[in-house]
């Protein structure tokens, strides 16, 4: 099964070489270059101008190339400052994997345990204590902390790294701080700052936005990378999923003739990383893990997917250094094209390649595209292969791809999806006209519109565009409001047990197994089908919840997923997922003026109810 091989629980005990592979043992050797530490980033050059720079200025924007330290360093130095006796330094990340990472980086650099000095925060995962001084978040965390503290008064200074990721949350932070300032509200702290980072961002509108705030630049790059076009798609493939293909190419060709050094490669998503592992797989040979884990390798080579659904423990082991010899290739979404650091890495395939979320308003519907990453996205990503040696970025396109296909930078997400779970968020923190609202780049009116129709329709909003009650009970949960709306329904009916799985199915990635091979692929869809069919064939969702049960209440779950040709990586992250949802609604039973209703029908009519009040914009008449 792709997902458990992809999956290395210890390293591989060592057995001795072949002699046929004796020639690619002899390349697997270390590179004389010293690994950079944090002692020798080029921000240190900048550390002072730095300090006195955030200490003089309520906004600052610090920029500076890949690998130059931002993310690990710009945090320590202000604590060691003295900014933490005032507050909390909180560092956003548009990723959770990239919080939990770099916090861990941090907190090994500072010689503290993970939770105390230096915690991280992210979505269903709290890891901070009051000593807390240096936290870092998903940007959703802090837009949440926002609602219940507008004024930040526990913050001393707000780090928004990776700026130019251009995140739906990241654009309402900027306009939510710069109205901060703005109003002077009498409970904001004189000594709180923001800081805005990124290594690719256009510096003059941003500047500007924060009324023509300073601009410090971190000069320099770590290592060279060399930057190659293998010439394998060009404008015409940019429909079709031939860069799979063209990906393993470069990927095999890499590990056979480059010296030592581990591979990154980035593709788009879950099904696409584990097809590209099951076609590595497909050229390995079978090696034993201690623990009754197994995987396969190339000879030498360990494969490694990481993707958002995973969990976290299992996201971890890409850090893990692999043996003497071994050399280890991270098949990965964009996820690691941002802070994430993994220590090793010399060579990058770019696929090309990204999965964009982007609204149709027509179907009132959110989709996730394959589209063409742009060039400062590509930059970013070539950044990666010098962050500890140099190296060598491969890109599988060609020069026109680049010319014809790539914009120069992506399309802000504000401006291309829906608008609703933020609308929500800025009605609860009494923003009642949104259109005025500050933001970077104004979304389409429309959109705004939009999102305010479909809020009133959930009975979020009432009819002068205030919060009510029921959307202040909404915005509690980090789920869209359309599934939100329906888990409330559930628990005014007091069986939130029918919504809660099927909620925490929906919030990972899809749990179905689509093997490549012919064969398989047929044996997975029977086993699916079957699942269907216990569901009484009502929907999709009733399929999800069907799985989440069997799987929980199975004596051997990972063994039930293996037959069933599910990913268990995914439900291990639903059984999480599912388990925090369930404590929001505890919480929210306990007020007194909670809704309580009743309605006598079986299961499968409550369960319809209740999903056509959060997804009523769905409903056809036949």
């Amino acid at each position: 099964m792709a997902a458990d091989r992809g999956a290395v629980g210890s390293p591989p005990r060592r057995s001795a070489p072949s002699s046929s592979h004796q020639r690619q043992r002899d390349k697997m050797q270390i590179p004389d270059e010293k690994k950079s530490t944090y002692c020798d980033l080029p921000i240190k050059q900048q550390r002072r101008k730095l300090v006195q720079a955030v200490k003089d200025n309520p906004f600052l924007i610090v920029t500076g190339r890949t690998g130059s330290g931002k993310t690990t360093q710009l945090p320590k130095y202000l604590y060691e400052a003295g900014f933490s006796k005032h507050g909390t330094i909180g560092v956003t990340q548009p990723r959770k994997v990239a919080a939990i990472s770099v916090a861990q980086r941090v907190a090994e650099e500072m010689n503290c345990s993970l939770g105390s000095l230096v915690g991280y925060q992210v979505r269903f995962d709290d890891c901070s204590s009051q000593d807390t001084a240096i936290k870092y978040m998903t940007d959703g965390c802090l837009l949440r902390h926002m609602m219940v503290d507008p004024d930040l008064t526990k913050f001393s200074v707000i780090i928004l790294d990776e700026a130019h990721e251009r995140t739906l949350t990241t654009d309402i932070l900027f306009g939510l701080l710069k109205k901060l300032f703005q109003e002077k509200s009498p409970n904001r702290k004189e000594h709180l700052k923001v800081v805005v980072m990124s290594a690719t961002i256009e510096l003059v509108g941003l500047s500007a936005f924060f009324g023509n705030c300073p601009v410090v630049d971190i000069p320099g790059k770590i290592f060279p990378v060399k930057e190659i076009f293998c010439n394998l798609i060009g404008p015409k493939d940019k429909e079709n999923s031939s860069y799979v293909n063209a990906v393993v190419k470069v990927t095999i060709e890499i590990h056979l003739n480059e010296s030592a050094g581990d591979i990154l490669v980035f593709l788009t998503g879950q099904s696409e990383i584990e097809r590209t592992c099951e076609l590595l797989f497909q050229k390995a040979e079978s090696i034993d893990y201690q623990y009754d884990v197994q995987d396969h390798s190339i000879d030498g080579l360990l494969i490694l997917p990481l993707y958002g659904a995973m969990p976290t423990e299992q996201q971890r082991r890409i850090f893990l250094p692999p043996p003497p010899g071994i050399r280890k290739c991270v098949v990965s979404t964009n996820i690691s094209a941002t802070s994430l650091t993994i220590d090793g890495i010399r060579y990058v395939v770019d696929g090309g390649f990204v999965k964009q979320l982007n609204h149709n308003p027509r179907l009132g519907l959110d989709m996730l595209e394959v589209v063409p990453i742009s060039k400062s996205e590509a930059m970013q990503r070539t950044g990666r292969a010098g962050r500890t040696s140099s190296g060598t970025c491969f890109r599988i396109y060609n020069q026109d791809f680049w010319d014809q296909c790539m914009p120069d930078y992506m399309i802000p997400e504000i401006k291309r999806t829906s608008l609703t779970s933020v609308i929500l968020t800025l009605k609860c923190l009494a923003i009642h006209d949104v259109i005025r609202f500050p933001y970077l780049e104004r979304p389409d009116e429309k959109l705004i519109l939009e999102a305010l129709k479909h809020l009133y329709q959930c009975d979020a909003i009432d009819r002068s565009g205030h919060v009510t009650k029921l959307g202040l009970s909404m915005a509690e949960f980090p789920l869209s409001p359309n599934l939100t709306r329906a888990i409330l329904k559930a628990a005014s009916l007091d069986c939130e047990d029918l919504l809660l799985p099927i909620a925490a199915m929906l919030s990972v990635e899809s749990v179905f197994i689509r093997p490549g091979e012919a064969e398989k692929q047929e044996e997975a869809e029977l086993r699916h089908q079957e699942l269907s069919s216990q569901a009484g064939g009502f929907n999709d969702f009733a399929t999800l919840a069907i799985i989440f049960e069997q799987c929980k209440s199975s004596p051997s779950p990972s063994a039930w997923c293996q037959k069933h040709w599910i990913h268990w990586r995914c439900l291990q992250s639903a059984f999480r997922v599912e388990g925090q949802l369930r404590e929001i609604i505890r919480k929210l039973k306990q007020q007194p003026d909670f809704p309580r209703e009743s309605f006598d029908g079986p299961r499968q009519e409550i369960l319809r109810r209740c999903l056509c009040t959060g997804y009523f914009t769905n409903v056809a008449r036949r």
